[in-house]
């Protein structure tokens, strides 16, 4: 992890021991009818709730899944969601950033992507990675076609 990634985390309210009460974040994947994979239930336990939006970012990111899943998407779409870019993997919403115009999703494999309608871009293969590309700002993500 960068430094400057790590700056950030930290300045947000993260520690290496952070875990924040999961009920709320489940009760959210409940009312859609999504199971938590272990390795989602990590990473939100971990880095749920941070929120970056310091003056000196580029981008605002918010780990709240709440405000990824929203009102109105259901399982049904997080299972199809990569299709149209031959990825055949459910993800999880874990996130928002560019002004909530861009929806955070992980794979079970913690791969990290971030899209809305007609735009995709792979943030990540690993937590480390996408933090450095989405909290630090130090990394690039790949734009998929």
């Amino acid at each position: 992890m960068e430094k400057i990634t790590k700056e950030r985390l930290l300045k947000a309210g993260w520690t290496k021991t952070r875990k924040i009460d999961m009920t709320r974040i489940q009760n959210k994947y409940q009312e859609i009818k999504m199971n938590l994979p272990d390795n989602v239930i990590n990473f939100l336990s971990e880095y749920g709730y941070l929120v970056f939006n310091d003056e000196d970012r580029i981008e605002d990111v918010e780990f709240i899944p709440e405000k990824a899943i929203g009102c109105n998407l259901d399982k049904e779409y997080f299972e199809e969601l990569l299709e149209e870019y031959d990825i055949n993997e459910i993800v999880y919403p874990i996130g928002t950033t560019c002004r909530e115009n861009l929806t955070i999703v992980m794979t079970v494999e913690n791969v990290f992507y971030c899209f809305t309608n007609g735009y995709l871009e792979k943030a990540g293969d690993c937590i480390e990675d996408m933090l450095d590309c989405l909290v630090g700002e130090c990394r690039k993500g790949e734009v998929i076609e």
